[in-house]
């Protein structure tokens, strides 16, 4: 039997799965702590130079005699509106003349302010000024990590199962995550980052793989957006826990060790019975499928695999074809359509981080920003599950992307034309761009797997990964242009591109097909002709459905 036929049997989603389930998705939550926990461990408080006369210098003005000294010391700035506050970088040279604007020098260090940090990276080493783009370049390295992660996971989970590949990446996560901890330089701490993005993409990426493989066809596609779920909440409790702990030491501790208990998944996880039968380890398959059978109290037949009359061995109705991965760019639509999608996957990912790590510079409270922006993904993913059925693929992307891109461009008009007390409209409006941001991601997994024929979806997902790394990679950067330009204009740079991007990669997913109540593409002739006109196929592939993800792209997620 084909493992779908015997989890139709025992249940497509009975109690053994989802006791296992919901097991998996505890490290989604992890990793999403750790992916996140930057925004606040990487938080850049209001800051001056400090007096270096002054010994005890603090951010806030403590009376008269300390704001005199202050306006001796440090120049002023005036923004585009004509706001003055304090220089950041620079101090007044002793005996200079103030109003003629000369006489000014670089500072080495800096007060910051309490009101929302206590101490972070940046305080601890000063990332600030000729600096600030550290905090951008720490990000980027755990974002290559996520790129290593998501390259090498797959080929490690192939080769020596899901659930060794598990415990390999528990084991670093933790490690690294509880490491950085105390890392005493930021050399350090962006080594041992980068090393805990490749545990959090690897864990997302092994649980997901896990989860979708356990159960059967028709529950695949609730397998693959609860797990987002769980990433979602711990994102959300993290903006709780860190408005408590304003130390990011503290905070960094409390979430990452927890993760050891995650150790304890090498007695409760299961290896997954559909690579096994890939591998022939037919024996420990029938094991495993036998103990769910029991927990969902089913009973199975005597045999499950036929024997081979001539090696004697057991063996499963899985076939596999190989084709040259080279063959898709002989035909021009698939290049189109490949190129589209790839954009899409680079874009997504881009704009989702992007939002996320930008909740410091939209104004207002930082925490308070963070659990709206979070909640946001929770409703989109509500609004995926309602509509991806019902209205396709094409139309909730392609709504996705041009209302979130749209909602971030106007955020443009209300730092160029509005004062502060107009700022909760663009925290409104970031937040649509993150629903759009949040369900553009999790559509584009689904679509793109359906785009792509069967022959060679595990090698075109696995590059689409890439493309969505990259443009995890290029986020910080997006997130950080804020504070690099400054002014007005500067909070809304980075929400302008992210919007900009979001409405070509929307548009450009226009002329994608739909791929509802279709039947997918097996071989690459059936993808040239896929949305021209029908694709017939035999009726075995027809009885797993059309409405959820195909099962060969759990290897390359």
């Amino acid at each position: 039997m084909k493992f779908d036929v015997i989890a139709g049997k025992i249940g497509e989603f009975g109690l053994y799965q989802k006791r296992v389930y919901f097991l998996l998705c505890l490290p989604a939550l992890f990793a999403g702590i750790q992916t996140m926990i930057s925004v606040f461990t990487l938080g850049v408080p209001k800051h001056r130079c400090a007096i270096p006369s002054l010994n005890n210098d603090s951010y806030e003005v403590i009376d008269d005699s300390h704001r005199s000294l202050i306006n001796q010391s440090i120049p002023i700035s005036v923004s585009f509106k004509g706001q003055r506050s304090y220089d950041k970088c620079h101090l007044i040279d002793a005996g200079a003349n103030r109003s003629e604007g000369s006489g000014q020098h670089e500072c080495s260090m800096w007060v910051y302010d309490k009101e929302f940090f206590d101490d972070t990276v940046v305080t601890k080493f000063n990332l600030v000024c000729e600096d600030k783009l550290a905090r951008a370049h720490a990000r980027m390295i755990l974002m290559s990590g996520y790129l290593l992660g998501s390259v090498l996971t797959g080929i490690i989970a192939d080769a020596v199962g899901r659930k060794m590949a598990l415990m390999l990446l528990i084991v670093i996560h933790s490690t690294s995550s509880i490491a950085t901890a105390w890392a005493p330089s930021f050399i350090v701490y962006v080594c041992l980052r980068f090393f805990t993005g490749i545990s959090n993409s690897g864990l997302f990426l092994v649980v997901f793989v896990l989860g979708v493989e356990l159960v059967g066809p028709s529950k695949r596609m609730l397998a693959g957006i609860i797990v987002e779920y769980f990433w979602a909440f711990g994102v959300m409790i993290l903006g709780g826990v860190a408005y408590a702990l304003r130390d990011w030491q503290l905070l960094q501790m409390t979430f990452a060790f927890p993760s050891i208990i995650l150790l304890s998944y090498w007695w409760l996880i299961p290896e997954s019975p559909r690579w096994l039968m890939a591998k022939r380890r037919h024996e420990e398959a029938e094991t495993i499928i036998r103990d769910m059978a029991r927990v969902n109290q089913v009973k199975l037949p005597k045999s499950l695999f036929k024997q081979d009359d001539v090696t004697g061995e057991l063996v499963s109705q899985e076939n596999l074809h190989k084709v040259d991965v080279w063959q898709v760019f002989k035909s021009p639509i698939l290049v189109f359509r490949t190129v589209v999608i790839f954009i899409n996957w680079f874009v997504v990912s881009m704009v989702f981080y992007g939002l996320s790590m930008n909740a410091d510079s939209l104004g207002g409270n930082v925490y308070v920003n963070f659990e709206l922006l979070t909640f946001m993904e929770v409703v989109a993913y509500v609004l995926c599950l309602l509509f991806l059925n019902r209205l396709g693929r094409k139309k909730v992307h392609c709504t996705s992307m041009l209302v979130g891109g749209l909602a971030c461009i106007g955020t443009l008009f209300v730092n160029l034309y509005g004062d502060e007390s107009l700022n909760w409209i663009n925290i409104i409006l970031a937040l649509i761009g993150k629903i759009g941001a949040a369900a553009g991601f999790a559509v584009i997994f689904f679509y793109s797997a359906e785009l792509f024929p069967t022959v060679l979806r595990n090698s075109f997902m696995g590059a689409g990964s890439v493309f969505a790394r990259i443009g995890g990679m290029v986020s910080p950067y997006i997130a950080d242009l804020g504070s690099v330009v400054g002014g007005n204009f500067g909070p809304s740079l980075p929400l302008l591109i992210c919007g900009l991007a979001s409405i070509f990669a929307g548009c450009a997913a226009l002329t994608l097909p739909e791929t509802l109540h279709k039947d997918l593409p097996e071989t690459i002739n059936d993808a040239k002709k896929f949305g021209r006109e029908p694709v017939v196929k035999p009726d075995s592939v027809k009885e797993e459905g059309r409405e959820m993800l195909p099962k060969d792209v759990t290897s390359q997620v």
